[in-house]
């Protein structure tokens, strides 16, 4: 299990890189903190280079926010409402994120790439609020640049001390594979709390009506 998956990253890095970020920032629940770390260490430990590393979780990240805006632009609530339930978001929920993005505006898109529930959600709900795209893509674009930088570098430092003191050490590629898995399980566990905890807000929430956004530009 560990030598296929420290093979899969080096075969498929950057690319697992750009696919599980994109795919996480377009609403899904994949674990994109936990594959930039395991990348990142990678990247310390010799396997991977740094700069694409941080690069593919950028475009990965700004591609994925932009798809979920289009989405939310163009279907509004109706896609949460359908979809949402099966990854415990319910209208009730996103009646809460709505209101914290809907009170502080475009600006709450770079914050939102660090806490998740907010990531996930972040592209989706500017759409649906109908935030101004340039708007949108500016933050959305600085936020991705900011978190994949932190997570990418820092993973790196860690993963150079794990090259200068395991090197050539068969146990060195255990470590990543175990950190991987280890940020993986944290990844989802923190999910689930997430969402329990916003359930836990949404107790005398209503639900809201399965229409699109608020007015404003419409996309073409």
């Amino acid at each position: 299990m560990l030598d296929w998956l420290v093979q899969f990253l080096q075969t498929y890095g950057y690319v697992a890189v750009f696919v599980c970020i994109f795919l996480e920032s377009t609403g899904l629940p994949f674990p994109g903190e936990s594959i930039i770390i395991a990348a990142g260490i990678m990247a310390g430990h010799g396997e991977l280079n740094i700069w694409g590393v941080v690069f593919a979780a950028w475009i990965g990240g700004t591609m994925g926010d932009n798809l979920g805006y289009y989405i939310g632009h163009r279907f509004g609530r109706r896609v949460v409402t359908r979809f949402g339930p099966r990854f415990g978001i319910t209208a009730a929920k996103f009646a809460v994120v709505e209101q914290r993005f809907r009170t502080v505006g475009p600006p709450i898109v770079l914050v939102a790439r660090f806490i998740l529930i907010l990531r996930q959600l972040a592209g989706i709900m500017s759409g649906t609020l109908r935030f101004p795209w340039w708007r949108f893509l500016f933050y959305n674009a600085a936020g991705a640049a900011l978190w994949s930088a932190a997570y990418g570098f820092g993973a790196f430092l860690l993963g150079d001390r794990i090259d200068h003191y395991l090197h050539g050490n068969p146990w060195a590629y255990a470590a990543i594979a175990a950190v991987f898995l280890f940020f993986t399980a944290a990844t989802i566990l923190k999910f689930r709390k997430s969402v329990k905890t916003l359930g836990e807000t949404t107790d005398e929430a209503s639900s809201f009506p399965e229409k699109g956004g608020e007015g404003g530009p419409r996309l073409g």
